[in-house]
């Protein structure tokens, strides 16, 4: 009998040390009071293993050695996390396990960088990165849409073809587009002092790379280097959007309420409309003009008559133009 409850305690110990993935922490379908995502691991101490993707995160002459971003080594939605530490000393294509209390700063889900302090262990280095996400710009607009952000938050993306529509300003921020919306790029990823130079109206990038941040409720994408803003067009795998783009919605499923979005490339009459399986109209989100733009609207989950939908699934679709587009989503 002792020698099946020490076995036992071994197991358990060993159970707790296993390591999370980025995904395990980011991932969640439950928006909190504020509309943003907080993890489902939100206060808990964890230990987390992922490839560094950036290293240079707030970096200053008073801190030489930044707070960085890893990843998991699969990258995609919800892969990656930042690790608020200074001086670890960890180097891009290191492989770590970060132990640290998980927290929400203003909407953005980090390893905190005290109570305690976060402990780095590195396993290897010299590890390939998970290629960069292909996003939109409309991703990292001014007011940010949850809908279309939260899941690329600390991920390593890109955007590609863009032109910029505003330039830097005292924050060193600027905004490019691809055709979707103006979106946030910043120099937080880079040493505080660095200025952007020679940046105007119309100039144009075949791809920019960066680890996208969320701060002060908008979505940025931070360059590491000057090195990933790349002048020359990507031609292959160049998103053409459609003159209409039925997006789609977030969370689902989804409890309360979600955010459907979507995008137009000209002024034109939209529909949408809700279903439930019989094919029975249940619920008109949107009829009229509307502008070329990104829009999002929330749907509560209920009938035209205000009254609660039950569990299950639902249908929704849009008609724009010539454009009929069609989701499913889950009332849960």
């Amino acid at each position: 009998m002792k020698r099946f409850a020490l076995i036992s305690l071994m197991i358990l110990s060993l159970g707790l040390t296993f390591a999370l993935s980025c995904y395990d922490v980011q991932y969640t379908e439950t928006a909190g009071a504020d509309g943003t995502y907080p993890t489902p691991y939100l206060d808990q101490t964890v230990t987390v293993t992922g490839v560094v993707t950036a290293n240079m995160y707030g970096t200053s002459s008073s801190y030489p050695q930044g707070k960085f971003f890893i990843s998991d080594v699969t990258g995609g939605p919800w892969s990656g996390l930042y690790v608020y530490r200074f001086g670890t000393g960890v180097a891009i294509g290191d492989i770590v396990n970060v132990t640290g209390k998980i927290i929400e700063y203003y909407g953005m889900t980090e390893v905190a960088g005290t109570s305690p302090t976060p402990t780095i262990q590195i396993l290897s280095s010299g590890n390939p990165l998970p290629a960069p996400a292909l996003i939109q710009t409309s991703v990292l607009q001014n007011p940010a849409v949850q809908a279309l952000g939260e899941q690329w938050e600390s991920v390593l993306c890109e955007v590609r073809n863009v032109t910029v529509t505003a330039t830097p300003n005292s924050y060193q921020e600027f905004y490019v587009t691809d055709g979707s919306a103006p979106g946030q790029i910043d120099n937080t990823g880079m040493i505080y002092s660095f200025v952007w130079s020679g940046i105007t109206i119309g100039q144009f990038w075949g791809k920019i790379v960066g680890n996208v941040d969320y701060s002060f409720d908008i979505f940025g994408l931070c360059p590491r280097a000057e090195s990933d803003l790349y002048p020359t067009a990507v031609e292959d795998n160049v998103v053409i959007l459609p003159e209409a783009k039925l997006i789609g919605n977030f969370p689902n499923p989804f409890v309360g309420s979600t955010e459907i979005a979507f995008n137009l490339k000209s002024v034109q009459p939209v529909q949408i409309n809700v279903y439930n399986l019989k094919g029975q109209k249940v619920r008109t989100l949107v009829n009229g003009i509307k502008a070329a733009q990104l829009h999002n609207v929330t749907f509560d989950g209920k009938d035209d008559n205000g009254k609660q939908l039950s569990s299950g699934i639902y249908m929704y679709k849009m008609t724009a133009g010539n454009s009929v587009e069609t989701r499913k989503m889950v009332i849960r």
